[in-house]
């Protein structure tokens, strides 16, 4: 099986997208992914995370 990391290393996406839809996954409802997409980006830093880089190039 073709996992999705390994297809993006390899420039093999359609590859790993022939084998999904051949499991019965379909592509995801647009405004489904759009709420999750949208709370992943609003989500708030944990108490130990920083915004800033870690190597000071500021």
């Amino acid at each position: 099986m073709l996992t999705l990391k390994k297809a993006l290393a390899e420039n093999r996406l359609s590859e790993f997208v022939s084998q999904e839809e051949a499991r019965g996954i379909g592509p995801a409802p647009i405004k489904k992914f759009e709420k999750l997409a949208e709370a992943l980006i609003k989500a708030p830093l944990q108490e130990d995370q920083t915004s800033r880089s870690r190597d000071g190039d500021d």
